[in-house]
């Protein structure tokens, strides 16, 4: 329904335009009667033969209306309505039979050219023929006959014509005339511009005495007659030309550009390997072609082979990527794996938390840490950044962590370690690496520090007694640069439940997608945030009973805790940026279930201290003092409290006291530190003789040095930052 109701749409609109064509020339006087000069006649079967039966009866309607106007007759009308669809069928009948594969008539070849020139020819013909029958004057009947089919014929050449082009092209998806249909432009403008200069120069002289004499029809005729010579003879010349310019350029260049578009596809299901073999050449049938054909040809073939070599060349730079990421898995898998990463033993032996991380920027980076023990309940850990990244980096790192680690075992300090890897480390360094390095080395027994710089970031120092900072170290020379530089290490004193925070400068050189570095600041206030609650007071756990608490929490928890918050606030930072130095850290925390008390100098703050003390004594896994170390522990709290606030502030402007006890379970000891910032005084020093057996000439405090002293297994002080800060250290029995 749908189909019928589109067909007389078009046989409608086709007899419109006929009818109005047909209409507006019969108005012109000059050109009607005995010369029949009707440029419709070239609109009738153009229709006809681009829309079939629509535009076939539509025209012949559009005729039947009009020579309604002029004939009241019912046969002559039906006669020369059945002449008009005879007109109008012929072209579209024949071109089915000539091209069959064609579903809409287009002039795309010489053939069809020719073609349609010809059918125009016998179209014109079998209509005068048909129309002969209907006039009896032979004389009128030859000028009627000759002059209908001359303008038949060049009605549908110059009107015909463009009109089926513009059809063509309107019912085409090219945006772009064909060649052939160019040409077809071409020569009937040219056609146009030869007939009328003829014209001008041969007929025009003799029509001006034939129309002087009345003989219009024969001037007319003369028209026809030339431009019919006319015409055949460009159309003719043209379709020979387009036939040559055809197969020499237009289909070669069409095959090119046939393949090209077929070409994706047939590459993707033959492969690269044919193309690059010439598998996939184009060849053109005709074995000479112009020099300009067999250029294009050939750069299109070599083009082919060109990105078939290209794309093995491809895939084989995938494979080797794919080998080169497997190996460097291999080799990350291999560098973490040399990393010490089973920190919970190592930290029970030595009393510590210890924690570490390392992010390469690439598969394999050149930061490293090491945590290992030394004699003498010693641990050192270590920082380190080589200069350069990816695979040499990583390979030198290994090598610097091993003469690192070997030094440091083998001398007797660490500034002599340094010095004799830095050595080491210069020598056969042809691709001039150098390394950054912080190490310090915790005694476990006493919170003695020893560490050395060579050319690192200063550490992290937290949960003290007194308020976080960076700890100040020598710059020093990165190692690997200058062989004569000796290092010098220095030393520091841990209090329990102290800590540091070694890092590289991948941390604070961190960029977000913006730009801006990490930075020191920001690093300083996350740690601090961190570390906070663990050196806060712990007055609820002080006032409890000895041995009433449980076992602290997991000694690796505290510096699990910074490295977890390092990694995690770094990675918000940067927020997915792709970083270019590899980030590491690494943590430690001394005791890290010291407990802190703050308490004023005064006699009723002592119990809550000595609370305190056992408390700490008791957090081990046996979880019970004999009474004999409780009273002891009494004993040196006291005394040394007692002590403080009997003689540290003469002046009598007391300053609370900062106190921290841990109990090392390893070893049995309980460590206890007393801060006060009174008059600077030393217990550890010899008091004054005594005299007598009563004690009565020792100075102030004396005999409770003493007892202390007898009491513990060793008493440090340092005074530092205003505070006197005593140290002690006893065993305790379970």
């Amino acid at each position: 329904m749908r189909r019928l109701g589109r067909a007389a749409l078009v046989c409608g609109a086709c007899a419109i335009v006929f009818y109005i064509v047909l209409e507006v020339f019969l108005r012109v006087p000059a050109f009607n009667g005995a010369t029949q000069i009707r440029p419709a006649s070239g609109v009738g079967p153009v229709l006809g033969l681009f829309f079939g039966a629509p535009g076939i009866l539509g025209c012949a309607l559009g005729n039947l209306v009009s020579d309604a106007h002029y004939e009241s007759a019912p046969i002559v009308l039906l006669v020369y309505f059945a002449v008009q669809l005879a007109y109008n069928a012929m072209p579209r009948l024949a071109w089915r039979r000539l091209f069959p594969e064609d579903e809409r008539p287009v002039l795309s070849s010489p053939s069809r050219i020719m073609a349609f020139m010809l059918l125009s020819l016998a179209d014109a013909a079998l209509v005068t023929l048909l129309l002969m029958p209907l006039e009896f004057d032979a004389m009128q009947a030859l000028n009627i006959h000759a002059v209908r089919l001359l303008n038949n014929f060049l009605s549908l050449m110059y009107v015909g014509t463009p009109l089926l082009l513009a059809l063509g092209h309107l019912g085409s998806r090219r945006t772009s005339a064909t060649l052939a249909q160019r040409v077809s432009l071409i020569m009937l403008a040219f056609a146009v511009v030869a007939s009328l200069s003829v014209l001008a120069a041969f007929v025009a002289p003799q029509m001006r005495s034939m129309m002087a004499e009345d003989h219009f029809a024969e001037a007319v005729a003369i028209v026809y007659i030339a431009l019919a010579a006319i015409t055949v003879c460009c159309f003719t010349a043209a379709s020979a030309l387009l036939y040559l310019v055809q197969g020499k350029l237009a289909q070669p260049i069409d095959l090119l550009a046939q393949d090209a578009r077929s070409f994706a596809e047939r590459f993707e299901a033959q492969g690269p390997r044919a193309a690059a073999e010439g598998g996939m050449d184009i060849a053109l049938p005709d074995e000479r072609p112009l020099p300009e054909i067999q250029e294009l040809r050939d750069a299109s073939n070599a083009m082919r082979r060109d990105l078939g070599r290209s794309v093995l060349a491809s895939e084989e730079a995938v494979r080797e990527r794919e080998r080169v990421s497997a190996e460097l898995d291999v080799a990350t898998t291999i560098q973490l794996a040399s990393l010490p990463r089973a920190f919970a033993d190592l930290g029970g032996v030595h009393a510590a938390s210890i924690d570490a991380f390392m992010c390469p920027a690439r598969e394999v980076g050149g930061d490293f840490y090491d945590c290992f023990p030394l004699p003498g309940d010693r641990l050192c850990l270590l920082v380190a950044d080589v200069s350069d990244k990816g695979m040499p980096a990583a390979l030198f790192m290994m090598r610097a962590m091993a003469e690192i680690r070997e030094c440091i075992r083998g001398s007797v300090s660490l500034g002599k370690a340094f010095t004799y890897a830095n050595a080491h480390l210069c020598q056969q360094n042809d691709s001039m690496l150098f390394v950054t390095a912080f190490a310090c080395v915790l005694d476990a027994v006493t919170g003695e520090l020893e560490y050395v710089n060579a050319g690192h970031m200063r550490p992290w120092r937290f949960c003290g007694l007194f308020e976080d900072g960076w700890q100040e170290v020598p710059a020093g020379l990165p190692l690997g640069a200058m062989d004569w530089f000796d290092f010098e290490s220095r030393r520091a004193a841990l209090v329990p439940g102290e800590g540091m925070l070694l890092y590289t400068d991948g941390v604070t050189e961190a960029r977000n997608a913006s730009g801006e570095l990490f930075g020191d600041d920001r690093l300083a206030s996350l740690v601090r945030g961190v570390t906070a609650d663990m050196a806060a007071p712990a007055d609820a756990a002080a006032n409890a009973p000895a041995g009433a608490e449980g076992a602290p929490a997991s000694a690796d928890a505290p510096a699990a805790r910074v490295c977890r918050a390092v990694r995690d606030g770094v990675e918000r930072f940067a927020a997915g940026a792709e970083q270019a130095d590899d980030i590491t850290a690494c943590s430690f925390v001394w005791l890290p279930g010291a407990r802190t008390v703050v308490a004023e100098p005064c006699d009723e703050e002592c119990p809550r201290l000595q609370a305190a003390a056992r408390a700490a004594a008791g957090s081990c896994s046996a979880g019970v003092i004999s009474a004999a170390s409780a009273q002891a522990i009494d004993l040196v709290v006291e005394e040394l409290f007692i002590n403080i606030v009997r003689h540290a502030f003469p002046d009598g402007n007391p300053v609370p006291v900062r106190a921290r006890f841990a109990f090392d379970e390893a070893r049995g000891a309980l460590h206890i530190v007393l801060a006060d910032a009174g008059v600077p005084f030393d217990p550890t020093e010899p008091p004054a003789p005594r005299v007598s057996g009563d004690g009565a000439d020792l100075e102030p405090g004396g005999l409770g040095i003493l007892l202390v002293r007898s009491k513990t297994e060793a008493l440090w002080y340092r005074r530092e930052g205003g505070f006197n800060v005593v140290h002690a250290l006893m065993s305790v029995e379970l």
